[in-house]
C-alpha cells in the first residue's frame, strides 16, 4: 500500500461507483427504522438513566459518570470493530446487528434486577456501550449505499425520525416517571425492545461481504492520521471541541434536577428541557443541515456549528432563568441537528470509499477518549467549582477549536473548486 500524500488542502473525493436505486431505497427504509430506535435509546443515555441514578439511587458522581461514559467507552472500542469484522468474515451489517442484540441483553438485565445499583449501572452501561460500538460499521454501509451528492440529505431524513423518537419517548417516559417513579424498569424494557428493533433493521441492510478483502492489522487505521494532513487537522479541532462539549453536556440534567442548584424541576420539566425541546428543534432543522452538508464549504459549516454550541451552553448555564434555559435548550437542539450529521458523515468527505470505516473508527475512538474523560471531569469539577465556572471553561475550549479551523477555511476558500479534487491512490 502506498502512502497517502497529503496536499496543502483537504481532498473531497467523489467515487465513480454509485449504488443502485434498489440498494439506496432499501437502505433508506431500514435506516428510518434504525434511526427511530436510536432516538428512543438516546433518551435513556442523555436523560432518563442519569435522572434515575440521581432521584432513585441517589448515587455519587462515580456511578453517574460510568453511565454517561459507557457510550464513550463504546466509541473507543470501535477502533477495533472493523478488524473484528474482517476476522469474522461477516458483512458489516451482521456484526452491527449482533452488537445491538447484546445491548438489548444489558437493558433487560438492568430492568429485571433493578434492585441492585451495581446491576443497574452495569446493565445500562452495556446497553449504551453497544449503542456506539458499531458506528464505524454503519458509516461504511452508508458510504457504500448512499450516493455522494445525496448522502447528507438522505441521512438527515433518518436523523429527523431519530429526533421524533426522542421527542415521543421524552414525553412518554417523563409522564410515566411523574405518575410513579418506581416504574422506571418499564423504561428499561422499552430500551431493550428498541435495541432489538435496531438490530433487525441493520441486519437487513444490503452490504457486500468482506471476505475478499485483506485482514487489516489491529491499529492499521491509525496510519491515516499520520499520512493525511487534512484529516489530522480536523481531528485536532474535534478533540478540543469535544473536550468542552462532553464535559458540559452531561451536567444539564444534574443542573436541573439536583437540589443543590435550587431549580428543583419536575421529571417532566427536566425531560422537556434536555430531551423534548432540543429534539423538536433538531427535528425542525435537521433537513436544512443535511442540504447544507451536501453544498456548503465543510469548514465554514463546522465553524458555524461550533459557535452555535458555545452560545447555547452559555445561555443554558448562565443564570438559571426560565427563558434563558428554554433559549439555550432550543439553540442546543438546532446545533445538535447539524452536529450529528457532521459527526456521522464528515469522514465521507475525505476518506476513499473502501476506507471510510477506518477513518471513522479513529474519529470515534478519539471521541470516546474525550467522552470518557469528559463526564468524569464534569461531575467532579462541579464539586469544586460552580457550574457557571465549568461552563466558562468549556465554552473557551469551543472557541479555541473554532479558531483552529479558521486558517483551514481560508486556505480552502482560495481554491477554485475543492470539490473536484480527488484522493491520492492507495
Amino acid at each position: 500500500m502506498r502512502r497517502l500524500r497529503s496536499p496543502r488542502v483537504p481532498r473531497f473525493p467523489r467515487s465513480s461507483v454509485e449504488p443502485s436505486s434498489e440498494t439506496i431505497s432499501r437502505t433508506f427504509r431500514l435506516e428510518l427504522g434504525r434511526s427511530f430506535s436510536v432516538g428512543v435509546l438516546e433518551t435513556g443515555l442523555f436523560t432518563f438513566a442519569v435522572l434515575i441514578a440521581v432521584k432513585y439511587y441517589e448515587t455519587g458522581p462515580l456511578a453517574k459518570a460510568l453511565i454517561v461514559g459507557s457510550q464513550s467507552a463504546g466509541l473507543m472500542g470501535s477502533l477495533f470493530v472493523m478488524p473484528l469484522c474482517y476476522r469474522l468474515r461477516w458483512p458489516v451489517t451482521r456484526l452491527a446487528a449482533v452488537i445491538s442484540m447484546v445491548g438489548a441483553v444489558g437493558f433487560l438485565t438492568a430492568a429485571v434486577w433493578y434492585a441492585s445499583l451495581t446491576v443497574f449501572v452495569a446493565g445500562v452501561s452495556l446497553g449504551f456501550f453497544c449503542l456506539s460500538f458499531p458506528i464505524p460499521l454503519q458509516t461504511q454501509y452508508l458510504r457504500e449505499n448512499y450516493p455522494n451528492h445525496r448522502r447528507g440529505k438522505l441521512f438527515s431524513v433518518g436523523n429527523a425520525l431519530r429526533a421524533v423518537g426522542t421527542i415521543v419517548f421524552s414525553l412518554l417516559g417523563g409522564w410515566i416517571l411523574d405518575v410513579d417513579f418506581s416504574l422506571f424498569p418499564v423504561l428499561l424494557l422499552v430500551f431493550a425492545g428498541f435495541s432489538l428493533c435496531s438490530a433487525w433493521c441493520v441486519w437487513r441492510v444490503p452490504t457486500p461481504p468482506v471476505s475478499g478483502r485483506p485482514v487489516p492489522r489491529i491499529f492499521q487505521a491509525i496510519h491515516w492520521v499520520r499520512d493525511d494532513a487534512a484529516y489530522r487537522s480536523v481531528l485536532i479541532s474535534a478533540m478540543i471541541m469535544g473536550a468542552g462539549v462532553l464535559t458540559l453536556s452531561p451536567l444539564r440534567v444534574e443542573y436541573l434536577a439536583n437540589e443543590r442548584y435550587g431549580l428543583l424541576l419536575t421529571a417532566a420539566m427536566v425531560s422537556f428541557l434536555t430531551g423534548l425541546l432540543p429534539s423538536l428543534l433538531r427535528l425542525v432543522t435537521t433537513f436544512f443541515w443535511g442540504v447544507l452538508f451536501d453544498r456548503v464549504n465543510f469548514y465554514r459549516l463546522r465553524i458555524s456549528l461550533n459557535l452555535l454550541f458555545g452560545v447555547a451552553f452559555f445561555l443554558f448555564f448562565a443564570t438559571g432563568e426560565g427563558w434563558l434555559l428554554i433559549l439555550g435548550a432550543s439553540l442546543f437542539g438546532v446545533a445538535r441537528g447539524g452536529g450529528e450529521i457532521m459527526w456521522n458523515l464528515w469522514v465521507t468527505k475525505l476518506a476513499p470509499r473502501e476506507h471510510a470505516a477506518e477513518y471513522m473508527s479513529v474519529h470515534t475512538c478519539l471521541t470516546g477518549l474525550r467522552g470518557l474523560v469528559g463526564p468524569f471531569a464534569g461531575f467532579y469539577l462541579v464539586e469544586v467549582f460552580t457550574v457557571q465556572q465549568v461552563m466558562y471553561g468549556s465554552v473557551s475550549l469551543i472557541l479555541l477549536s473554532t479558531l483552529w479551523l479558521v486558517p483551514q477555511m481560508r486556505r480552502l476558500d482560495r481554491e477554485k473548486d475543492p470539490d473536484t479534487k480527488t484522493a491520492a491512490p492507495v
